[in-house]
């Protein structure tokens, strides 16, 4: 008896449409492997780029004391500073567990608190969520109403772009105003953009 069934080889050939549902398969199994490897190979060169790009060139265009310069194509490298800071979103803050979800929802209000001390308090998104329980149903009912006469939409979650952040971040540096770079998660460095003709 056969372990497994080869269905090119052991379907009758009246059964032509399951050898071609089968050699189908078959195709997509390699194309799926196919993907798969292409994709770890991108991987491995997004890495080596951002290698090349945030390390090795940086530091050898400061130790020639380079800071752009263009390519016999007419593409431009220039060194560039790059600034990457984060908060904890609402979602992470509730993906957490245990300590760590008390320690990123703290470290969200440190973050929400300096940027309100600092003047970037307009940078935060405040939404609030109201919830009824079970026999308010009247009550919600009323609730709703009363906001979509004041045309008020409510949802509980505070967040910064973070693209706002990071450009207000850059703001603060360049007024030489100190940004608390362990509740923000700062990195600061250098980088070789490269814009091709």
């Amino acid at each position: 008896m056969k372990d497994k069934i080869n269905l090119l080889e052991d379907v009758a050939p009246a059964s032509n449409e399951l050898g071609a549902i089968a050699e189908a398969a078959q195709r997509a199994q390699v194309l799926r492997n196919e993907i798969d490897e292409l994709t770890q190979q991108l991987k491995e060169k997004e890495q080596r780029l951002k290698s090349l790009t945030e390390q090795e060139m940086p530091d050898l265009m400061q130790e020639l004391n380079v800071k752009n310069f263009t390519l016999t194509d007419g593409s431009k490298v220039s060194l560039v500073d790059i600034v990457s800071a984060s908060i904890p979103s609402a979602g992470a803050i509730e993906k957490a567990k245990g300590d760590n979800r008390e320690e990123l929802y703290e470290r969200q209000q440190q973050c929400f608190d300096w940027l309100r001390g600092n003047g970037g308090g307009e940078l935060i998104k405040s939404n609030v969520e109201v919830q009824f329980g079970k026999g308010e149903d009247n009550s919600c009912t009323e609730f709703k109403k009363e906001l979509r006469d004041k045309k008020i939409f409510y949802r509980d979650s505070m967040g910064v772009h973070p693209q706002s952040l990071k450009a207000f971040i850059t703001e603060c540096f360049g007024r030489g105003i100190n940004v608390p770079s362990d509740i923000f998660k700062l990195y600061t460095g250098q980088k070789v953009q490269i814009r091709r003709p």
